[in-house]
């Protein structure tokens, strides 16, 4: 009894381990206006499948293009004026996978997070006995459930990203709006003042 309880014991933290020890590496790139960055990727496998996320954090209207190619060169995906999007990429031969992001919405600096991970495949086997099988289903619904709640705060986090940046990008427009306001209102009044100044002067002249 003790011996089954360990080795279950055993089989739930490895295999929670192998699902915290999983590719996922979130990264950034920065995209200046009307350019073009792109990533590669190599499969190495036909049974590989790669799960493929991004999302605009900052930067104008927050909308890039995005393209996928695969190795014999023919395109995967290609999106418009997206905020944000998720991908399964498989069964597209064994190579380097191309991904690119093109700036052409806007003139503003965006930056975008970009997630690449190899889809994790079922635990278990018919040869496990009913306990392991069990324990290996828990494991993968622990799994799946981290997986949303890592979406989630991904999401999250980047509506605060849009939503800082929007902030920002409203004070410099009152900023600027609120200087453009003061300079027409300092241009009219000594506008005021040289024509009054013009009208007493000639009156003055007049009379003597």
């Amino acid at each position: 009894m003790l011996y089954s309880i360990v080795s279950v014991l055993l089989v739930f933290i490895s295999g929670f381990c192998a699902a915290e020890s999983s590719n996922y590496a979130p990264f950034a790139i920065s995209l200046p206006a009307f350019s073009k960055e792109c990533l590669y990727h190599d499969l190495m496998s036909a049974d590989d499948a790669l799960v493929v996320g991004y999302q605009v954090l900052t930067g104008g209207n927050f909308e890039i293009d995005f393209e996928i190619t695969s190795p014999d060169g023919s395109v995967i995906i290609s999106e418009k004026q997206k905020k944000y999007s998720d991908f399964l990429l498989k069964s597209f031969g064994i190579g380097q996978y191309k991904f690119c992001f093109t700036n052409t919405h806007g003139t503003a600096l965006k930056k975008v997070e970009l997630t690449l991970e190899l889809e994790k495949r079922t635990m278990g086997s018919e040869k496990e006995n009913p306990e392991d099988v069990i324990t290996n289903n828990a494991i993968e619904e622990i799994d799946r459930n981290l997986n949303k709640i890592r979406k989630m705060m991904d999401y999250l986090r980047a509506r605060e990203w849009r939503n800082m940046s929007t902030v920002q990008s409203t004070e410099s427009r009152i900023v600027w709006l609120s200087i453009l306001t003061m300079g027409i209102m300092a241009s009219i009044s000594t506008l005021q003042a040289t024509v009054v100044h013009f009208m007493f002067k000639d009156r003055q002249r007049n009379y003597v």
